[in-house]
């Protein structure tokens, strides 16, 4: 079995008393410490919350700070509400800040629906066509981001700088193996799929995503990269692990591993067996700094230099 490798995602949600920049300062610190303990990716997410020291709403003024505190560790959005945005807009920026760090960008996209002020503010419309007006926003970034020549001949010398340069990773943010399968292979796109997510589907699934992989490849010659979206809370032992994970009864099974590093090493290798993907992206819970840097380590130690 291969070695698994995992990654992080990160709401910036913090403990109550820390302001905006101090919770984003953490965030960064976090960053580099995943570098350094041998994470794949940091992914920040997009939020427009009612909370007065919210750690950002739009992250594509954070991205630019993480890649700049990084060496190496892909770092990326997952996901963009692309419906609140100009395609393009979104093709210039990701593609720019792509090749001004080494090509370790990721463009997630996802297809949620924030508020009603968010919505208005963001574009001016009191609501949003969700499924269609969606479909032609990704439609529209991919041509951006991937058809040089079309867009230059027939834009009329449109592009899209730099030009010929490298196109970020874009990724499907799904709670479902399958619901957007047809998506993800006809738009040659990756899959990450969330079982952390509100009415995310719990089922492995193993069968369908193996499907996807095995379509996808008869339609475009080469796999899709795939990944795991986890709910987790770590600790040194059984006992607090599930102390702090008290505080978050209301995530029910959306909090997916509880427990300590070895508990988390035998169920990181079980999940990739039962999911079929051999990448996980591990969003923690606990909103204390101390915890999370902690479960950092203890994780880095137990599953990625084992």
């Amino acid at each position: 079995m291969k070695k698994p490798t995992c990654g992080i995602l990160d709401f910036g949600f913090r403990e109550n008393g820390l302001n905006s920049l101090l919770k984003l300062d953490d965030v960064i610190n976090s960053a580099s410490a995943a570098e350094q303990l041998g994470f794949s990716r940091y992914w920040i997410s997009e939020h427009h919350f009612s909370q007065k020291s919210l750690a950002w709403s739009n992250p594509q003024a954070v991205l630019p700070i993480l890649a700049s505190s990084t060496k190496k560790i892909r770092v990326g959005i997952a996901g963009i509400l692309l419906n609140l945005y100009s395609p393009y807009h979104i093709a210039t920026f990701f593609k720019m800040l792509n090749n001004i760090y080494g090509n370790r960008i990721d463009l997630g996209i996802a297809n949620g629906k924030p508020s009603k002020q968010a919505i208005r503010y963001s574009t001016g419309q009191d609501e949003l066509d969700k499924i269609a007006g969606f479909e032609e926003k990704l439609t529209a970034l991919l041509h951006y981001l991937r058809d040089e020549e079309d867009l230059y001949r027939n834009g009329e010398g449109v592009v899209v700088p730099p030009y010929k340069g490298h196109v970020p990773d874009v990724w499907a943010l799904s709670s479902s193996a399958y619901r957007s399968r047809d998506r993800i292979i006809n738009l040659k796109i990756n899959l990450s799929r969330s079982i952390c997510h509100e009415y995310a589907e719990q089922g492995f699934a193993k069968e369908q995503l193996l499907e996807l992989r095995e379509g996808y490849f008869a339609a475009n010659g080469f796999y899709p990269k795939t990944n795991l979206v986890v709910g987790f809370i770590c600790d040194k032992t059984m006992q607090k692990a599930r102390q702090t994970a008290e505080k978050f009864k209301s995530a029910g099974p959306y909090l997916n591993l509880v427990g300590c590093p070895n508990y988390f090493q035998e169920k990181i290798a079980e999940y990739q067996e039962l999911y079929g993907v051999d990448e996980f992206i591990l969003y923690n819970y606990s909103v204390d700094s101390r915890e999370r840097n902690l479960a950092m380590r203890l994780i880095g130690k137990a599953v990625l230099a084992a």
